[in-house]
């Protein structure tokens, strides 16, 4: 890029920061200590507040920008490697500034720059949104090495935390679902590693930089990343490769290629258990949570945008349906699986283009049309095109498929709702055979969430 384009790129990123940076001032971060005042590092005042409140999320990267190597180097010296300022100091910033920002912010960094921060602070920039997926792959996977490290080292000092037994675990499970390859004939993404327990994570079978067509899976209650991580990976791996072997049906795109596409096993919140499930709470955070990784696609992929399906399960297709209501986002797909109910009372109220929502309903879910959090997406009113999951012979190969009979059974491997889904995913909703249910009561019924087994969420036939 010549020189003058260079300056002008960082000149309308910094003008983009400066209007987004927030008007309260950074506190001085506790590392630097009390005496520390004027004379402290503008990194540090900028970037380590002592709680997410006191993080300057646009000041912070603008300091990043310009700050000398050796103030950048001795910022990041004094972050924990397990990742729990890292944490904080990504959720600041993604809270603080849009995902188009950041990625202009990154592209116009100097790539010697680049290298440093992926370098020493490689848990922020894998998880800032906006930036590119491989980046934040190379990064996270940085990450999950040095945090790793860091918890052994403290396991065998006698110096662990009261969460780092726990924590090692959890980072186990991402490390065993990256290698993994039971399903999914594609490489692995880590493209969310938040290490505060119990954890978040999220990882994209295929390239989510490239790819045409790509579907973000959305697990519901009992699903943490510990226990159910590489399950979840291999879930979206079947996923892909279902999607794979219909790619090449003509789509009516101007590419001549058939498209490619990436499954994300998105873990991007806490999910409920027995004793919350109830409450909405936690869908309201993973709502946003939901909305901030749509928007760092939208941001990463703004040259060549995805064609996006949002896919959820249980719980978390209400959680969808809060962050596809909020305003802030919007996608081309959404499939709802097993709901508990929607927040809104109709599929126009959902931004998806062309109220492309799907729902499907088992014959013994005992969740789905329970209608705890609102309307039933099954019910002819909600206006979703119901998925036939009753299983027969596939109308365009004639392959026997089977039956989707209980909450958990809706992405099982041969079952007729696992090639719906699919095709759904590819743009060819037009392919999957719909159904008709009867309209319930009309009142919600709490469901018994005791027949839905907590094994059953990850043991595999």
């Amino acid at each position: 890029m010549p020189s003058e384009a260079v300056s002008t790129a960082h000149a309308e990123v910094e003008t983009a920061l400066v209007s987004a940076s927030a008007t309260v001032p950074a506190r001085v971060p506790a590392w630097a200590g009390p005496e520390a005042g004027e004379s402290a590092d503008a990194v540090a005042l900028a970037c380590g507040g002592e709680t997410t409140e006191g993080v300057d999320g646009a000041g912070c990267l603008g300091e990043l920008t310009r700050a000398s190597s050796e103030s950048v180097r001795s910022f990041a010296a004094h972050l924990d490697s397990a990742g729990d300022d890292v944490s904080a100091l990504s959720a600041a910033v993604t809270a603080d500034v849009e995902a188009d920002v950041v990625g202009d912010w990154w592209a116009a960094l100097d790539p010697s720059r680049r290298n440093e921060l992926i370098a020493l602070a490689p848990g922020l920039v894998g998880n800032l949104e906006g930036v590119p997926y491989g980046v934040r792959d190379g990064a996270n996977r940085v990450f999950l090495s040095e945090a790793v490290a860091a918890v052994d080292d403290r396991l065998a000092s006698g110096e662990a935390g009261p969460d780092d037994v726990a924590r090692a675990a959890m980072l186990a499970a991402v490390g065993e679902a990256l290698a993994d390859r039971t399903s999914g004939a594609a490489d692995r993404q880590l493209v969310l590693l938040d290490t505060v327990m119990p954890g978040r994570v999220a990882v994209s079978i295929g390239d989510l930089d490239a790819a045409d067509d790509v579907s973000i899976l959305v697990p519901g209650m009992l699903y943490g990343v510990t226990g159910q991580v590489v399950d979840w990976s291999i879930t979206a791996g079947g996923l892909y490769d279902e999607q794979s072997s219909w790619a090449g049906l003509p789509s009516g795109r101007a590419a001549a290629d058939a498209p490619s596409t990436a499954v994300v096993a998105w873990m991007g919140y806490r999910t409920p258990d027995l004793t919350n499930v109830y409450s909405l709470d936690l869908a309201r955070v993973g709502a946003g949570h939901l909305v901030d990784s749509l928007a760092g696609l939208d941001a990463a992929r703004s040259a060549h945008p995805a064609r996006v399906t949002v896919v959820a399960h249980s719980y978390g297709s209400t959680t969808a349906t809060l962050a596809l209501s909020s305003g802030r986002t919007v996608v081309d797909s959404l499939v709802l699986l097993g709901s508990p109910g929607s927040v809104v009372e109709t599929s126009t109220q959902l931004a998806v283009h062309g109220s492309d929502v799907y729902a499907a309903a088992g014959s013994f879910d005992p969740v789905a049309g329970s209608g705890v959090f609102g309307a039933d997406p099954g019910s002819p009113g909600f206006g979703a095109v119901m998925l036939h999951t009753g299983g027969g012979l596939d109308g365009v190969t004639g392959e026997a498929l089977a039956a989707a009979l209980g909450h958990n059974d809706y992405l099982r491997p041969g079952t007729e709702s696992l090639r719906s889904i699919a095709l759904i995913g590819l743009g060819r909703g037009d392919l999957v055979d719909s159904d008709e249910r009867t309209p319930g009561t009309g009142g919600p019924v709490l469901p018994d969430i005791t027949l839905v087994r907590p094994q059953d969420l990850y043991a595999r036939d």
